[in-house]
């Protein structure tokens, strides 16, 4: 009997130690981390360089981060550089909005803003364009990330 109940407990020990992390059930701290991903992806990478696909990709990018990988406009193609951060930043803003968490429905307000700009910005083939919207798209994240306690 001994014998078993030790087994046990090593085959759970084994479970707990090779189970893959999965990302923070915390609203809150989710959205906070992906909204810090898209801000990079808007407001630095996006604006290098003169080639309108690169700023477009990472454009896209602050998309599957905003809209998360069930949301309408998710790419999977283009790269989810916010997996394992959160559920998408609109989701996340959701659920820390319905846990009554200050500030999520400002936030969801200036993330909303930025999905709409980056929908105009990805139907673009001039840079000159597309650069500024990422900059405002960027603009709109930071506001949203500030509205957070």
């Amino acid at each position: 009997m001994r014998t078993i109940m030790t087994l046990g407990a090593v085959m759970v020990l084994a479970v707990l130690v090779t189970a893959p992390a999965a990302p923070a059930q915390n609203p809150l701290a989710n959205a906070r981390k992906q909204l810090e991903t898209a801000i990079f992806h808007s407001g630095e990478l996006a604006q290098r360089g003169a080639v309108v696909a690169a700023s477009k990709t990472h454009l896209q990018h602050t998309l599957n981060c905003v809209d998360g990988p069930q949301g309408p406009n998710f790419n999977a193609a283009a790269g989810d550089v916010c997996r394992g951060q959160g559920n998408g930043i609109i989701s996340d803003l959701r659920a820390a909005e319905a846990a009554g968490v200050r500030g999520a429905g400002t936030a969801l307000k200036f993330v909303g803003a930025a999905r709409t700009v980056i929908l105009q910005a990805l139907a673009s083939d001039d840079v000159n364009l597309v650069q500024p919207y990422a900059a405002a798209v960027s603009n709109q994240l930071k506001q949203a990330l500030a509205a957070l306690p």
